[in-house]
């Protein structure tokens, strides 16, 4: 197996692609492994067990890592990304899962513990994608329910599948995804099921001018970077805005939004909930320090 490994390094190492060869080598080779091996369940397995590749596993992983040394994102290549401990199918439809995400869920998990009005709380999530927000929130929580929306069919099929594997068929009756009509509508989608406890969204925020990643550029759904009318770039703080205009028809009184927001925008986002309706708008960095999060609770009183 070594010297297998050290092939996938040479080819991951050829080009700038891949910024953790190591780690990204170890997980090619425990993606093969543990597809005809029910032993290799954590990529550690591979040297307890003492792990051997035959000629059809050898070719497997070297054209894998042929395609990612090519820059293809190696969770496309594998099918799935680890996020919050668990497994989940990924595909060229929706974002990849990052660790900016974790913190958004970590952050709202932290809030509803302490603060849940009910532990049959209900929450939206605009641009449900891959489905890793909506089922931790629901795997965490086993009483509440949620509404859900994308644009695209093929993530709402893959938030399903998701769902399913992780919750099982009780997702059907806990959460209900709508199909959005265009990629340009907004919360208002949720008007006919609010009131809600809890919104959150990862929702389309980049602008042309921003610092993109080319792999990112290249291999992920425009639609969910970009906030597109009639294809194009359009204004980067729409679903802001948009969240903004419909909150009060949309979330109880001390009811919370968790918002994933571009750090370029980070204070004009944070102004924006600053300016009415809304208690303790603030911003919340990401690992490098970078606002990543805007948080916010609808306020209390009738009068604000």
């Amino acid at each position: 197996m070594q010297a297998l490994k050290k092939k996938v390094l040479e080819l991951l190492g050829s080009t700038s692609h891949s910024k953790s060869p190591e780690a990204e080598a170890e997980q090619i080779l425990f993606h093969v492994a543990r597809m005809s091996n029910h032993r290799i369940r954590k990529p550690n397995d591979l040297s307890i067990h003492e792990v051997s590749f035959g000629a059809g596993q050898t070719i497997e992983v070297l054209e894998i890592a042929g395609k990612r040394a090519k820059g293809v994102p190696l969770q496309h290549l594998l099918g799935y990304q680890f996020f919050y401990s668990r497994e989940y199918a990924v595909n060229s439809s929706t974002l990849i899962p990052r660790p900016e995400t974790e913190i958004l869920v970590d952050e709202a998990i932290r809030f509803l513990r302490t603060r849940a009005p009910r532990p049959d709380f209900r929450f939206a999530e605009l641009g449900i994608g891959s489905g890793i927000i909506s089922c931790e929130i629901l795997a965490h929580f086993l009483e509440s329910k949620g509404v859900a929306s994308d644009a695209s069919p093929d993530s709402i099929a893959l938030a399903r599948g998701n769902l399913m594997e992780h919750l099982g068929p009780d997702s059907v009756s806990r959460i209900q995804i709508l199909q959005s009509p265009s990629s340009t509508t907004g919360f208002e989608i949720f008007e006919p099921f609010a009131p809600f406890d809890l919104i959150l969204s990862n929702p389309p925020y980049l602008c042309p001018e921003d610092e993109i990643d080319p792999e990112v550029g290249l291999y992920e759904p425009a639609s969910a970077l970009f906030p597109l009318t009639n294809g194009t770039p359009s204004n980067p703080l729409h679903f802001y805005e948009s969240l903004f205009n419909h909150a009060p028809r949309l979330l109880s009184r001390g009811g919370a939004i968790f918002l994933e927001i571009p750090h370029e925008r980070a204070e004009k986002i944070l102004a924006l909930f600053s300016g009415g309706g809304f208690d303790e708008p603030r911003l919340i960095p990401d690992l490098t320090g970078r606002n990543r999060l805007l948080f916010a609770t609808r306020a209390e009183a009738q009068g604000e």
